[in-house]
């Protein structure tokens, strides 16, 4: 086993990576180009490394950490993930974003009737911020 195979061993024994992220990790520790393939394709033959384990991973933390789709999204697309991977894994959560962004909303803030438009407009502010789309916010402040 080449010394790149054990050190991408022992990061992915830490936590998952996205394989560019592994392949930067390796890099920054000096291993050459090739050193650095060859053990990540033995890492993805072994399924050590997976990208799609990685985003649906990734989005079931930030969505226990009260994160939309739009902030998941930037995330995984900063970390070089493919777009219809992405898509695809947050699709799969479609129709719990409502849910989530209420979670998220009565959490920060007490459901009332009477809050003036300056504290609506607040918790909207709010709600993007996490990365929640404006149809599903428009859902949950009434």
């Amino acid at each position: 086993m080449s010394e790149a195979y054990v050190c991408a061993v022992r990061l992915l024994a830490r936590r998952d990576y996205s394989f560019a992220e592994l392949e930067g990790k390796l890099a920054q520790k000096g291993y050459n180009h090739a050193a650095i393939q060859d053990a990540l394709e033995i890492c993805v033959r072994q399924g050590l490394q997976s990208d799609i384990r990685f985003v649906e991973s990734l989005c079931r933390t930030r969505i226990r950490q009260g994160y939309g789709p739009i902030r998941i999204r930037q995330e995984l697309q900063s970390k070089h993930i493919s777009r219809e991977m992405v898509e695809e894994v947050l699709r799969s959560f479609e129709e719990e974003w409502l849910d989530h962004a209420r979670c998220v909303w009565e959490k920060k803030y007490m459901p009332s009737d009477e809050a003036s438009f300056a504290e609506k407009q607040k918790q909207k502010q709010f709600l993007l911020y996490r990365g929640f789309p404006m149809e599903i916010i428009t859902r949950v402040i009434l």
